[in-house]
């Protein structure tokens, strides 16, 4: 019988994040420059948390995973292009975002946000 070894996995929030560029064929108005990073996955690399940050902007972003996230600062729109629904992201609040949702994200103060990702394929950045 062969046992899996496991560990808890720790981090420090990060000070810096590397860049995450948009797609710039998304962008719709503004720069919205996006960084961010990875900070822990599972051994599969199915699920992953980290960190990102954008400056304020406007961009469309179609989620290829499940995402569920808590922004730690700043101010967002985010809208699902389906439904036409807006929802107003602030500093503590929390959502979550289905795979294949198609959105706009209209960034009226830079954000951060902690976020966790499922994939359906391991997750390699």
């Amino acid at each position: 019988m062969s046992t899996a070894t496991q560990a808890i996995q720790t981090a420090a929030t990060p000070d810096q994040l590397p860049d995450m560029p948009l797609d710039p064929a998304s962008i719709k108005e503004g720069n919205p420059v996006a960084k961010g990073t990875i900070i822990a996955q599972t051994a599969d690399k199915k699920v992953s948390c980290g960190q990102w940050s954008c400056e304020p902007g406007k961009f469309e972003w179609t989620f290829i995973w499940d995402e569920c996230v808590q922004l730690l600062e700043g101010e967002v729109d985010v809208t699902d292009i389906a439904t036409g629904q807006t929802v107003t992201l602030r500093a503590g609040d929390m959502a979550s975002f289905p795979l294949g949702m198609k959105t706009v994200w209209h960034v009226k103060q830079k954000v951060r946000k902690f976020f966790t990702v499922r994939t359906p394929e391991p997750l390699e950045l």
